[in-house]
């Protein structure tokens, strides 16, 4: 049974994006391939930065020391 799934490796661990109940358990071999996400040109960029210091932050900013950030 060969399935394909996309993740984000984090040291030693892999964060797959959604799981796979049929293998949990399991050993499996894992193939690691670089995932190509498209690049935002510099004009994009430029606008959505201007975009986000009119507007702020999207969503609460809190001081609580457990707040973590992506």
């Amino acid at each position: 049974m060969a399935t394909s799934r996309n993740g984000l490796l984090k040291g030693k661990v892999i964060e797959l994006e959604d799981a796979i109940p049929e293998l949990d358990g399991k050993r499996v071999r894992v193939v690691l391939e670089p995932l190509e996400e498209p690049r935002l040109s510099a004009a994009e960029q430029r606008e959505l930065w201007d975009e986000w210091i009119e507007q702020g932050p999207q969503g609460p900013i809190e001081d609580a020391s457990d707040t973590r950030f992506p």
